[in-house]
């Protein structure tokens, strides 16, 4: 691994807070922090600077917003680098696509992608297969049934048993949501942290219109909240995807384990799913021992219910919408 970026305490509890909350205003953080609003500003500055904070992403509901989404593995057999890329390039020019990401494991690519019905994934997945097909070696799906994103608390280097939740998957109703909110959470999907006057100048709505319908969407739950996209390769970690299959499951054991997830600092994401496996928990780590640490108490504390645990280290992300 290259050199870690150094970060002092202040930079990482400004990295807790916009974590938590990314829209929030520096005013507010500097009055958590116990220092100045320019203070507050200038590492933020600083951070975007040196790559360490991507970008400021919401978070957003897919149910509500009348979606589902699906994952895609593939494991490649005998295929050049040319052909690859154009595997990679096929999926990026799929408007759908919310992550797409190199691995090493098990599978060596894995797409996330939502569709308003099952009649367009079907579509995508033959046209995709029409064409790569003959390249897989092995290719799996799963389908999001639920779904949680927690902030990085490892960055603060403890626990903390109340961590903020984001529940961007679950059963809902699909809310009602017209072309100018579809404007706004585009608009807002590039930077959370954009002013309703920047997102006025975006959509070519009026600034009074934008705080009205941001705060409408808000209250609906389309809007969860809003986050860091982290490059966490800045701070000399590694991201893990486990793929996990369960037995014997009821509701108390699956609650214990979403407790187990919330409050574990490492864990970014919580995805019940249907498919080959019905788990996926994502984890980022310090080294490769660190997390085989974490995979075996997470097999030890569950042991009555995980069938099997397999586990895949995202090389490369290639596209990433909300994370």
């Amino acid at each position: 691994m290259a050199e870690a970026v150094k970060l002092d305490e202040k930079d990482r509890k400004i990295l807790i807070e916009l974590d938590n909350d990314a829209a929030q205003g520096f005013g507010g953080m500097a009055r958590k922090l116990r220092t100045s609003k320019e203070a507050v500003a200038y590492r933020v500055k600083q951070l975007e600077e040196k790559g360490i904070i991507s970008s400021y992403v919401a978070v957003l509901h897919f149910a509500k917003l009348g979606l589902t989404y699906y994952r895609l593995y593939f494991k490649f057999s005998h295929i050049s680098p040319e052909k690859r890329k154009e595997a990679v390039d096929f999926l990026l020019s799929q408007k759908n696509v919310a992550w797409l990401g190199s691995t090493e494991g098990s599978f060596d690519l894995i797409v996330v992608i939502g569709f308003d019905s099952v009649f367009g994934f079907e579509k995508f997945k033959n046209d995709l297969f029409l064409r790569f097909d003959r390249f897989f070696q092995r290719n799996s799906f799963a389908i999001y049934i639920e779904g949680e994103a927690y902030p990085r608390q490892y960055i603060a280097g403890k626990k903390n048993p109340m961590r903020k939740v984001f529940v961007f998957c679950s059963p809902a109703e699909k809310e009602p949501v017209d072309e100018e909110d579809y404007k706004i959470l585009r608009a807002i999907a590039k930077n959370s942290r954009a002013s309703s006057v920047e997102i006025a100048k975006i959509t070519g709505l009026t600034d009074r219109i934008v705080r009205y319908r941001k705060a409408a969407l808000e209250k609906k739950g389309v809007i969860v909240g809003y986050k860091l996209a982290i490059n966490y390769r800045k701070l000399n970690y590694l991201f893990f995807k486990c793929l996990i299959k369960l037995q014997g499951l009821d509701e108390k054991k699956l609650h214990r384990m979403k407790l187990y997830a919330r409050q574990h600092p490492n864990i970014i994401h919580w995805i019940k799913v249907i498919g080959e496996w019905d788990l996926e928990l994502e984890v980022e780590a310090p080294s490769v021992e660190e997390f085989y640490r974490i995979a075996s108490e997470i097999r030890e504390q569950f042991s009555d219910v995980i069938q099997t645990f397999d586990a895949v280290l995202v090389s490369q992300e290639h596209a990433m919408l909300q994370k």
